[in-house]
């Protein structure tokens, strides 16, 4: 009897010791870059029942790497969970009745929330779900102005395109309130809380904006090289530098500092600190196209996906420049679509035409 019950111990206590470490997602860096794997493919076609019919792999990516969206054909807003399975579906429907297309999606940071932007040709709406309660209400703006990028920080804050010549601006609204997420009714009537002019879109001296950059950051350059960092929440310039050549793209760490570039020549890969000035030339591209550049969390290590228009994931280390193969990614019938790391820095997913693959450091056992 008693080695039965510590036999029972003993399972329990390895089964807890599973959960914990399949639970504990390392962060992407140089010291464990090669055990960064494919650990998670999903397949679309072989969801169409749960998910629908979805042919394009762009997507959103939780900030704890959780959970993904992606949209079907229906104009549904798909949500996966990290085990591969469909967690939610939902659409909107605009003010005239019809559905509405999904331009942009974000979630919060603790990931309860996510907020969307749909349109309808001459209005938009602005949709928030609440996992937790499993209900979407949504705020319908009957304006021809095109929202197309959006994001959650105390409030829910999207960049907006006017229809007329008038300048690009930035607005917030108010979330809905608890209460609003256990009423019958499936909208809600924000408050606008700030609404003030695009700043690097209304900029004189800018001569480029930076493609992909996550809100609330932007980045712009002049043609003077002069590169700027900016908070769209404020219209301000937070930090800037001079670069020798101009960006062709790059990305930022989630805290700003750091801004992961490369030339439109493809001449070479830069590391910018943006607290510092400097500018650190960590590897020689010589012409090698890359359409996705990433960099980790705490800005030592740039990943690329599609390097020089093959299905390959790289990595350079910052620190010393090596270049490290990754491997290739899943089977796609084109470029993929979007690449997305989260803000965590433990997750990076690939998104294409025939479904997702999600990576991960594994560790060494």
């Amino acid at each position: 009897m008693k080695f039965k019950i510590a036999l029972l111990i003993l399972l329990t206590l390895s089964i807890t010791f599973i959960g914990v470490a399949q639970e504990s997602l390392l962060p992407i860096s140089a010291f464990n870059i090669r055990q960064l794997r494919s650990v998670l493919h999903i397949d679309f076609a072989d969801h169409q029942t749960d998910a629908g019919r979805i042919e394009n792999g762009w997507l959103a990516l939780s900030p704890d790497g959780r959970r993904m969206t992606t949209m079907n054909r229906d104009y549904d807003v798909v949500v996966w969970s990290d085990d591969g399975t469909v967690t939610d579906r939902y659409g909107i429907t605009g003010m005239e009745g019809m559905l509405t297309t999904i331009i942009d999606q974000a979630f919060s940071a603790d990931a309860s929330l996510l907020a969307s932007i749909h349109s309808e040709g001459s209005a938009y709406s602005i949709a928030v779900h609440s996992f937790e309660r499993g209900k979407t209400l949504a705020a319908h703006f009957d304006s021809p102005d095109v929202p197309f990028r959006i994001w959650i920080n105390e409030g829910i804050w999207f960049e907006v395109a006017p229809l007329d010549d008038k300048p690009r601006y930035v607005r917030q609204i108010s979330l809905p309130a608890e209460a609003d997420f256990t009423s019958s009714t499936s909208t809600w009537t924000p408050s606008v809380l700030t609404e003030l002019p695009s700043g690097p879109e209304n900029d004189e001296t800018a001569f480029l904006r930076v493609g992909r950059i996550v809100p609330p950051f932007a980045v712009t350059s002049t043609q003077d090289l002069d590169v700027k960092r900016w908070n769209l929440q404020t219209a301000e310039v937070t930090a800037s530098a001079r670069l020798p050549q101009l960006p062709g793209m790059g990305q930022l760490t989630p805290d700003g500092r750091y801004f992961a570039w490369r030339d439109g020549e493809s001449s070479a890969l830069h590391r910018l600190d943006f607290e510092t000035g400097e500018d650190k030339v960590v590897a020689p591209l010589d012409g090698t196209y890359i359409p996705f550049l990433l960099i980790s969390k705490d800005g030592d290590v740039i990943i690329s996906v599609q390097s020089g228009m093959r299905p390959v994931i790289d990595a350079w280390i910052v620190e010393t420049g090596e270049h490290i193969s990754l491997g290739e990614y899943r089977f796609c019938n084109r470029q993929p679509d979007v690449v997305r790391i989260n803000r965590a820095g433990t997750t990076l997913v690939i998104g294409c035409d025939t479904g997702l693959d999600v990576w991960r450091i594994v560790p060494v056992s």
